[in-house]
């Protein structure tokens, strides 16, 4: 070191190294690594992401269940009887339906109204079965557009089947 007080090139102080710049840090410059940082924000993105979709299937798998134990549900399907009212989970059934054969082994379930009685706007589904013993001779769906509530509107059926059992059928919603 210089024993002058004004610095020479190379002269090392507190470590800075001294040279045609001025001062100069003699440790390697910080790596700002935007890479990595980009890299890790992705995967912590994705691993998110992951267990957002995981707990929004676990909540949607358990409000399924709950709605096929319900009566008329998937589980636990209800028997009804041609022309009798009926109640599926807020959904009123008219009296006076029935089953009218339209030629050709095809059926159809003509004049099924339904009532939403629900707090909210909702479609109606039902499916009916018609039974001989355990065989199934023919099914149908009944549908509607979204209804609202206190709203009544009849249900658009088609019904296919082999021939129609007397008696009275199941409905599987």
């Amino acid at each position: 070191m210089s024993t002058t007080t004004i610095p020479q090139i190379g002269d090392t102080k507190k470590g800075f190294v001294f040279t045609e710049n001025g001062w100069q840090s003699t440790k390697p410059p910080n790596k700002k690594r935007t890479f990595l940082k980009v890299f890790l924000a992705l995967i912590t993105a994705g691993i998110v992401g992951t267990i957002a979709v995981i707990v929004m299937i676990s909540s949607v798998s358990n409000s399924i269940s709950e709605n096929d134990n319900k009566p008329g549900g998937h589980s636990n399907p209800m028997t009804i009887t041609e022309g009798k009212a009926f109640e599926v989970d807020g959904f009123n059934y008219a009296a006076g339906w029935k089953i009218a054969d339209v030629g050709i082994g095809d059926f159809t379930v003509k004049g099924l109204k339904v009532t939403n009685n629900r707090d909210k706007q909702d479609s109606a589904l039902v499916e009916i079965k018609l039974w001989k013993g355990n065989e199934v001779l023919a099914l149908t769906d009944c549908t509607t557009e979204p209804v609202a509530p206190g709203i009544t509107v009849t249900l658009c059926c088609r019904l296919c089947g082999q021939g129609r059992p007397r008696g009275p059928a199941r409905s599987e919603r």
